[in-house]
C-alpha cells in the first residue's frame, strides 16, 4: 500500500471511531434513562 492510501484509511477509521463512539455511548444514555423513566 502508499503511504497516502494507508493515510486514507487511517482517516477513514478515526473519523469512524469519532462518530460510532459518541453516538453510541448517547443511544445506551438515552436507553437507560427510557428505562427510569418508565418505571416511574
Amino acid at each position: 500500500m502508499t503511504p497516502s492510501l494507508t493515510n486514507f484509511l487511517l482517516s477513514l477509521l478515526a473519523g469512524a471511531a469519532v462518530v460510532v463512539i459518541p453516538a453510541t455511548v448517547f443511544l445506551v444514555f438515552v436507553s437507560q434513562q427510557d428505562k427510569l423513566s418508565r418505571r416511574s
